[in-house]
């Protein structure tokens, strides 16, 4: 019998972290945007939701498949993404009565803003959107990822599965999956609205599926991460030297940079860094990243037990409804930003929408603390699986 490994805390807090730099991103016209860790590397935080979520999965499915079978394994995925559909369709359905409110009311031009632009299908031709968004074809902005999740999650059991019969074998024919994408980046689920998926499926599971394998490996015990100076220093090399290249080959870079000088300077931008296909020097970057953030941040740091911390933690614990209400507070900021773009109105929107994730946060927390008691009363604390929530 397997027993659930201990919480990690700092899974959920740079989930947590994550979810907030994604609603930042989301808001369109956002210049808060501008000083986001995308703009000094190739990858952002949907390399960090996906993964931490992939991990998760392997926490929370991997013992019921070990004491219960494939099948139960199987039936609960299903049931999860059973959830995460409704999801789904509930947040696109709360964020389309935003975009009504900002557009018949606050008359707003649908065309201001390409986040308010994603849902004219649903107003045009409403009985048309709501089948496609039904088989995840019609996803507004900002939509994808929770789509490319319930499609991970679905097929999580048979990677877990194949992992407990072949071991790494599982994993190769992940990275296989990934280079098809690679070769082949057609191959991309259709979207009404916006031609294709943001994100590739078979690129995209490389990366959830490498953070499955990862928690399978510490679970087991038989690896571990070596607290190395020379891998910390290769890694935070690889990271200066991204960040530096993008920057020097941008438009603001070249500005800055005194003429005599600029002749050194690369001309283009780091290549293979494409979103949709995850590009390879993309997936570099985000494994670099997460060596680095392993091996700064210890497993029993102090400051993960501070007030701010656990403020992120909770987020990342309770990261379906905080991404669910931050999509929603998303679309709205950018409607209000349409309105008003001024400096007031831009520290408003991204105050109030990190508030109220926060806050929600809080409340979820602290109603989980106060059931866990009656549900193991005769037993000691013991952590549970990180949840398996995007």
């Amino acid at each position: 019998m397997q027993h659930r490994q201990e919480r990690d805390a700092r899974l959920d807090l740079f989930k947590g972290v994550a979810l907030l730099i994604i609603f930042i991103n989301h808001v369109g016209g956002n210049p808060l945007a501008k000083l986001m860790p995308a703009r000094f590397g190739p990858s952002d935080s949907a390399e960090i939701f996906v993964f931490i979520s992939g991990y998760a999965i392997a926490l929370a499915y991997g013992p019921v498949l070990a004491e219960q079978g494939f099948a139960a394994c199987q039936r609960k995925a299903l049931g999860r993404c059973r959830q995460l559909w409704l999801a789904n369709i509930v947040t696109m359905l709360a964020s389309a009565l935003v975009v009504a409110l900002a557009v018949h009311v606050g008359d707003l031009p649908m065309e201001a803003s390409n986040r308010l632009q994603s849902f004219a299908p649903l107003f045009d031709t409403p009985v048309t959107a709501m089948a496609w968004n039904l088989v995840l074809m019609y996803l507004p902005f900002a939509f994808d990822i929770l789509a490319l999740y319930i499609l991970l999650v679905a097929v999580a059991p048979l990677f877990l599965w194949t992992y407990a019969r072949f071991g790494h074998a599982a994993v190769a024919l992940s990275v296989v999956l990934y280079l098809v994408a690679q070769a082949a980046p057609g191959l991309i689920p259709p979207n009404l609205w916006d031609e294709d998926w943001n994100f590739s499926p078979l690129a995209w599971q490389c990366v959830f599926f490498l953070g499955t394998s990862l928690a399978l490996v510490v679970r087991s015990g038989r690896v571990r991460l070596p607290q190395s100076g020379w891998l910390l220093g290769g890694t935070l090399t690889l990271l200066v030297g991204m960040a530096v290249w993008k920057f020097t080959a941008s438009d603001i870079g070249h500005a800055l940079t005194p003429a005599a000088l600029r002749d050194w300077l690369p001309e283009e931008t780091i290549p293979w860094t494409d979103k949709d296909t995850l590009g390879p020097m993309r997936l570099l970057h985000f494994l670099a990243l997460a060596c680095a953030a392993a091996l700064l941040v210890p497993r029993d740091a102090s400051w993960l037990r501070s007030a701010p911390a656990r403020l992120l933690v909770a987020c990342g614990r309770h990261s379906l409804p905080v991404f669910c209400v931050g999509v929603v507070l998303s679309i709205a900021g950018s409607a209000l930003l349409v309105a008003e773009d001024g400096a007031a109105m831009v520290l408003a929107v991204n105050l109030v929408g990190i508030a109220v994730l926060l806050a929600m946060a809080m409340v979820l927390e602290r109603r989980r603390t106060r059931r866990q008691p009656s549900r193991q009363p005769a037993k000691p604390a013991v952590s549970s699986a990180l949840p398996e929530t995007p």
